[in-house]
Parts: C-alpha cells; sequence; structure tokens
C-alpha cells in the first residue's frame, strides 16, 4: 500500500512496514491459492503465504489442470510445511467431482495426516468425503476444536474407538436411518461438545442425547417420507433453533429443562401435526426469548389453529420476555394467539407479522385474515415493546381486545 506523505510528497509504503506475524494474520483471511498469489510481490513475501495459520482450497476457483495445481499449492502449504508453523484452520471445498475419486482417497489422509501433526484444531470439509480412510484419520485428530462434515451414510464407518476430548462444536448432515445409531455413539462419545448443528433427511426415527450440548441447530429436511418421532434428552441445552419441513403427525419426547432462548419454524403444519406443535412448544415453556414461524399445509381446506389442541389447557410462558410470531391470523389463530399473550406476565416485547396463505384452492372467506390497524393503518405487522411500562402495556391491551382482533369481519 502507497500513500503520498502531506509533508514532502514522498511516497510512502506502509505494508513493508508491517511485521511479518501481522502480514501473515492477514493473509490467512484469504483463499489459499489468492494468498499463494502475493508471493510474487516481493522477496519478502515469497514464503508468508505458506506460514498462514489457515488454509483454504477451494478447488472451483483453481485454474485448469485443478487436479495438478491443487497437489502443487497443497505440497507447498501443508506437506511440505515447516513443524514451526502452527496450522489453526484447514477447510477443504469442493474437492469431489473436481477432483477424481483416485486422488482423493491416497492424497486426502495425507493431508489430514499432516494437519493432525501441526496441532489442527478447526476442520471443514466441504465435499470429497466418500471414503474411510479419510473418515477415520479425521476422528483421530485430538486437537480438533470445531468440525464441520459433509453428508454422512451409513456406508461411511466411524472409528469404534473416538476421542476427541477437546470438541467443542460439530456440523454435520446425516441422510439415511441406519446411520442414526451411529450417529447416537458418537454424540455420546464426545463429552466436550457445546454447540451441534445437524441436518437430516428422510430421517424417520431421531433421538439426541448429550449431557453438555447448549447450543442446537436442528433441521429436519424430508424430502421422501416424513419424521416419526423425536426425542431429545439435552438437560444443558439454552439455545434451540429447530426447522422442519413437511411437519406432519410427529411424536415428540423433549426435555430442555434451561433452554433460554428458541426459534422454531415449522412449514407443512396440518391438523393432525397441532398436537405435536403443542408438545414441542410445552418443552420449551420456560424460555425467555421464543421466534415463531408457521405455515399451514396447502391441502387443508378448512382453517385451524394451529397453536391451540382441543380438549388441551392453552399453552403457558411465564418467564417468556420477547415473542416474534409470523402466522396466518385467521380467526382461528388469533383466539390461540390472545390467550397465549394473557398467559405471558413477564412479557417485554412482541412482534406479530400476518403470513399470507395459499387460497387458490380454499374458501377465500374462511381464510382471509389480517391484523386489526394500529396507528400507522398497518394491518400486517404489529409490533410493542417496553411492556414493562404501564402505559405500553396497556396500549397493548388494547390492541388485543379491539372488537375486529376478536371478531373478524368477511
Amino acid at each position: 500500500m502507497m500513500v503520498c506523505s502531506p509533508t514532502d510528497g514522498e511516497r510512502i509504503d506502509h505494508l513493508s512496514n508491517l511485521p511479518d506475524d501481522l502480514l501473515i494474520t492477514i493473509l490467512s483471511f484469504l483463499p489459499t491459492h489468492i494468498a499463494a498469489r502475493t508471493s510474487v510481490l516481493c522477496r519478502r513475501f515469497r514464503h508468508l503465504w505458506k506460514a498462514s495459520p489457515s488454509l483454504q482450497f477451494i478447488t472451483q476457483d483453481l485454474p485448469a489442470p485443478r487436479d495438478v495445481n491443487f497437489i502443487a499449492m497443497a505440497d507447498r502449504s501443508l506437506l511440505h510445511r515447516n513443524a514451526s508453523h502452527q496450522l489453526i484452520s484447514l477447510r477443504l471445498d469442493n474437492l469431489f467431482p473436481l477432483l477424481p475419486p483416485s486422488i482423493l482417497d491416497s492424497y486426502m489422509p495425507s493431508l489430514l495426516t499432516k494437519a493432525h501433526s501441526l496441532g489442527l484444531r478447526h476442520l471443514t470439509v466441504e465435499s470429497g468425503l466418500h471414503n474411510n480412510l479419510a473418515l477415520l484419520t479425521i476422528f483421530s485428530i485430538d486437537s480438533l476444536q470445531s468440525l464441520s462434515l459433509p453428508m454422512v451414510h451409513s456406508g461411511h464407518k466411524f472409528p469404534s474407538g473416538i476421542s476427541l476430548p477437546c470438541l467443542r462444536s460439530l456440523s454435520l448432515t446425516i441422510c439415511d436411518n441406519e446411520f442414526v445409531p451411529t450417529f447416537n455413539r458418537l454424540l455420546s462419545a464426545l463429552c466436550s461438545l457445546q454447540d451441534l448443528h445437524l441436518v437430516t433427511r428422510r430421517i424417520e426415527d431421531l433421538s439426541l442425547s448429550s449431557l453438555t450440548i447448549r447450543k442446537l441447530t436442528l433441521m429436519i429436511g424430508t424430502y421422501i417420507g416424513s419424521l416419526h418421532n423425536l426425542v431429545m434428552f439435552l438437560p444443558s441445552l439454552e439455545s434451540l433453533y429447530f426447522t422442519n419441513w413437511k411437519f406432519l403427525g410427529v411424536h415428540i419426547d423433549v426435555y430442555v429443562p434451561l433452554v433460554k432462548r428458541a426459534v422454531i419454524s415449522l412449514d407443512g403444519v396440518m391438523t393432525t401435526s397441532v398436537s405435536a406443535v403443542t408438545r414441542l412448544l410445552s418443552s420449551i415453556s420456560h424460555v425467555e426469548e421464543l421466534s415463531l414461524h408457521i405455515k399451514e399445509h396447502q391441502v387443508e381446506f378448512y382453517p385451524f389453529s394451529v397453536l391451540l389442541e382441543p380438549g388441551e389447557d392453552m399453552l403457558n410462558f411465564p418467564t417468556l420476555k420477547r415473542l416474534d410470531v409470523s402466522l396466518c391470523f385467521h380467526k382461528h389463530n388469533i383466539g390461540a394467539i390472545i390467550m397465549i399473550l394473557h398467559n405471558c406476565p413477564a412479557l417485554e416485547s412482541v412482534k406479530l407479522v400476518h403470513q399470507f396463505t395459499d387460497v387458490a384452492r380454499r374458501k377465500r372467506k374462511d381464510w382471509r385474515s389480517k391484523l386489526p390497524s394500529i396507528s400507522n393503518g398497518n394491518h400486517f405487522s404489529a409490533y410493542f415493546r417496553d411492556l414493562h411500562f404501564k402505559k405500553n402495556r396497556k396500549e397493548f391491551m388494547k390492541f388485543l381486545n379491539r372488537k375486529e382482533f376478536r371478531h373478524k369481519r368477511s
């Protein structure tokens, strides 16, 4: 970086004045093939990029032939790396199918073994994990603190004695029922795990049990079939992000007594799903912050309450402070949300967003809906804050008790 001095007009090279450690830190934020280009700047930069504590191998951005260039880059920056240069983070992105399996099967385990010897802490593998040798190598890196893996299935074999004592964050995608028992054994072996990001596909039964997990992101995508049973025993969980597409009739058994923050997003809810919805929300009734986004299934012809199961008690949230709800506010959901809000004595802020529903195959009169108008004439969202003040609470209760809110006009 060259700039002009305001006094004598001379050009000053501020970049060259930076110490090597700071330059290496700057280079660590760049993909490795970009950082390598700095080697042509001058003699000083010739080898700095190879000392970067963070390596990002993104093969789709390499010039052809990609396999040759990838091997040359990986050899110089990792396999021939000076042992005094610690490797903290490694990302392997888009290795397959851009690189042939013959290279991946033999070369990838070598890269992982070398990374292990350099004290690797954070590993992200986006693709190319189709051989068990690479997987076995990954689960032998006892210095790992975070691990993100691509889709795994029953064909992948995990080592029998997994010991990752430092692993605190795990991101994983599983795509068949046969792998679930293997995943459960893995989960029980991770004694320091605190953050779990799990994506499932075509899974019918899922059971999660851990004494240490504090943050869970669970994304259930059921393109074929649907989730039938969900069991969670997570006594230390504090934050939950739960997304489920095609949320049909699911048996739910959840124990999460310490959850304080939750985001629940459900799509494809049917009348047969209401019991599962209410059980899920009942299990987190002690939350302080709740975001709730629900869409009814398009096959339902008549509107129904997604938050109130007939014959059951209304949901109570005695400690809830912040609530964000996105729903189709037809008359059934309006009645349910009114009762819930009356059962939230600690509430400090509320955001209600009317979500349009597809009425092409439904009776427009039954599904037509909107929130009552507030001061700015907005019928589609309402936001109230600082409800612990008496004046604001009074305005909020007035909003809930409006006649058009309780009895929608057709």
